[in-house]
């Protein structure tokens, strides 16, 4: 008989589930689990666009390839960009607990090159931390400070991070861009490592992001 496709989507969970708890019931202490975990390069070559996975020892990697949640870290790269890290299970630690290792391969092939390695971080809640700033909801040292010393560079960063265009101009384009470059990033330098306001301050506090 013809296993229908719900009961086909019952059995694949039940497999899923059932690997998953023999896994994770046997793995309760964890600073063992992540040290003796493997670490897996998956692409093309060393500095093309590839992944790199922490999976349990002796998971088997082509089923690690396919369930994304037997993965206990990942982190992608493209080159010498270096990008996504992610604690898949948050309960192993924080992202230098898990992904360091990861982080340090990854710097090595996206310097066999000779480049220099160049993280890239989403940083959420960067904007909406700035936003507040400006409306004097919290005190951003750095801000006043250029607000009061760079008027062009302040008021390019306000529209960037509230999203609108400043006085005589239609947009948020790449001039604005351009006039608030320097600023932004030492205020993102401030919200990353003096706040450790993101999960990637933890990478770069063990002297791995280079920013």
């Amino acid at each position: 008989m013809l296993a229908t496709p719900s009961l086909y989507r019952r059995a694949n969970k039940v497999s899923f589930d059932t690997v998953k708890r023999t896994f994770f019931a046997s793995s309760t202490d964890h600073t063992t689990l992540v040290t003796n975990a493997k670490i897996h390069r998956v692409g093309d070559d060393k500095y093309g666009k590839r992944t790199y996975i922490l999976i349990p020892d002796g998971t088997d990697i082509d089923l690690a390839l396919k369930v994304d949640k037997l993965h206990l870290g990942r982190i992608f790269a493209d080159k010498n960009y270096i990008y996504g890290a992610k604690v898949v299970q948050r309960s192993l630690g924080s992202h230098s607990d898990v992904c360091k290792r990861l982080l340090d391969m990854a710097l090595e092939d996206s310097m066999s090159q000779g480049e220099d390695p160049v993280a890239l971080a989403s940083l959420h809640g960067l904007s909406r931390w700035l936003v507040e700033g400006i409306e004097g909801k919290n005190e951003i040292a750095l801000l006043n400070e250029l607000k009061n010393s760079d008027e062009k560079s302040f008021e390019a960063c306000k529209a960037i991070a509230t999203g609108i265009p400043r006085a005589g101009h239609s947009v948020v384009g790449q001039g604005t861009y351009r006039d608030a470059e320097s600023a932004w990033r030492n205020l993102a330098n401030e919200y990353v490592v003096s706040l450790k306001m993101s999960d990637e301050a933890n990478l770069r506090l063990n002297g791995a992001i280079y920013f």
